[in-house]
């Protein structure tokens, strides 16, 4: 019979399992093994029977093929095996277990049911025979029947994969939209947060201006009360000028007496001169003594005529000054009382912007409490999700386990929670999740008037603003005018020191 072989892509050593030949070609394990003749034996054929020989096997798809020893070689040198073997052992449904022999103590005993006896096979150590047990026992599980039961398992679980797949999807939509939901309240709190910092620092410049009004007051108080005391000065020297001018003019009026007797008595000399000019030589000296005299007294006279203008010059711009001072009386009054009422809307508007504060400190700490609660209800879901998820895998991975396996699998199923437990606690999430999003919809009906109450403390704040610009413009108008004055009064002083 002509040798005919399969090629196989392994390069793997003797006995070890390859884990890259091609679909078609694939083989579990090979090696080296003893073998033992099998088949039912007649009393002259028992001494034969018991005789071991080496043989060469491969476990292939749930058959096990032996062939002659030097085959071996062949299968090493080409890596391929003959399709053609010496004998071939079906392992589904077969059972494998150890064996006890006197002369190999590794044996491994093949039994199935449309075989007549046992197979006997041995390895060269422990290790081996564990290996081989087990690579057996694990081609034995590949029957018609399984390969049934494996094709409408795969089946149920496809549609059962199909539906979670759907519903983890419409699931996975809800958490998106309820993920986007929950962004646009942290961003609504965000803006909240923000407000409350703008307000907070409103507040502190309000509380800043209002200080800034207050000590404007005291100072305008204060020069509202230097006014009224450089008024009474004014006024005193007011009235020591009149008393001046008083006495210049009763001195003028002496002075006009003696300046008409003078002229008359110099009218008299001339005449007695002229009379006596012949015969006294001596009174032309008492003639030009007179003439001195007189022209003392006339440049006198001129120099109280000039004193005399000046202080009436003094007196005018002391009037203007009085004038002045009595507008900037009045100018002061009505700061005085424009601070007041500016210190009066300050209070209310504080009043109002700590109101509004606290009610939104507490709408946002609300808001807070319902974000919390709504992010613990999203992550109990995603936990429900991923438990749902790992009990499907667990009873997937435990009806295509052996039955070692399997076993522990359905213990461990045991300890899992049950589909039904699983989908209360995703319902009362979701539930969760509907009340928050009903209560952020119900407050953004309820917040959509209140633009109109911020836009009414933002113009409330505005008038304010401007007011107290009026006022700082009107002050430094009275200031220009009070400098315009100060030249006048320095002039006033250097005539009155003249």
């Amino acid at each position: 019979m002509d040798n005919i072989y399969y090629q196989s892509e392994s390069h793997g050593s003797n006995g070890s399992t390859s884990s890259t030949y091609h679909l078609a070609s694939k083989v579990q394990k090979w090696g080296v093994l003893w073998k033992k003749p099998f088949g039912p034996a007649t009393s002259k054929q028992n001494a034969s029977n018991s005789k071991w020989s080496k043989r060469f096997f491969v476990v292939k798809e749930g058959f096990l093929l032996y062939y002659p020893e030097n085959e071996k070689r062949d299968f090493d040198k080409r890596k391929f095996f003959n399709i053609h073997p010496k004998g071939i052992v079906p392992l589904g449904g077969s059972i494998v277990e150890p064996m006890n022999d006197p002369n190999r103590l590794f044996a491994i005993k093949i039994e199935h049911e449309d075989i007549n006896g046992a197979i006997a096979i041995a390895t060269e150590s422990e290790l081996d025979r564990e290996k081989w047990i087990d690579i057996l026992r694990r081609s034995g599980r590949i029957t018609w029947r399984n390969a049934e039961l494996g094709e409408s398992m795969i089946q149920t679980l496809e549609k059962q994969s199909l539906q979670l797949a759907k519903d983890s999807q419409r699931y996975r939509d809800q958490l998106h939209e309820g993920a986007q939901a929950l962004r646009e309240e942290m961003d609504k709190s965000e803006e909240l947060e923000k407000i409350a910092v703008e307000l907070e620092n409103e507040k502190h410049k309000i509380e800043e201006m209002a200080n800034e009004l207050l000590t404007e007051k005291d100072k305008t108080q204060s020069e509202f009360q230097e006014t009224l005391d450089a008024l009474k000065e004014v006024e005193k020297e007011k009235e020591s000028l009149s008393q001046t001018s008083d006495k210049y003019h009763e001195t003028l009026q002496l002075l006009e007496k003696e300046k008409e007797e003078t002229l008359s008595n110099l009218k008299y000399k001339e005449e007695e001169a002229k009379k006596l000019a012949d015969q006294n030589m001596s009174l032309s000296d008492t003639t030009s003594t007179l003439k001195d005299d007189l022209e003392k007294i006339e440049q006198r006279r001129k120099d109280l005529e000039t004193d005399l203008e000046n202080i009436q010059i003094s007196l005018k711009e002391k009037e203007l000054e009085t004038q002045a001072l009595e507008e900037e009386k009045i100018v002061f009054s009505e700061q005085a009382k424009q601070l007041e009422s500016s210190l009066q809307d300050l209070a209310v508007q504080k009043e109002m912007t700590d109101h509004e504060l606290k009610e939104e400190i507490l709408a946002r700490r609300d808001a807070e409490r319902r974000l919390k609660k709504a992010e613990e209800s999203l992550a109990k879901l995603e936990a429900a999700l991923k438990e749902r998820e790992d009990l499907i895998t667990q009873r997937r991975k435990n009806e295509t386990a052996p039955p070692e396996v399997r076993e522990e699998g359905a213990k461990t199923l045991e300890k899992m929670r049950t589909y039904s437990t699983i989908d209360e606690e995703i319902s009362a999430s979701v539930a969760d999740l509907k009340r928050f999003f009903e209560d952020v919809a119900l407050e953004a009906a309820i917040d959509a008037n209140k633009p109109i109450i911020m836009k009414n403390a933002v113009h409330a704040r505005k008038s304010f603003i401007r007011k107290t610009k009026s006022f700082k413009l009107r002050k430094d108008r009275d200031l220009r005018q009070r400098h315009k004055l100060t030249p006048e009064f320095t002039l006033a002083a250097e005539a009155r020191h003249l």
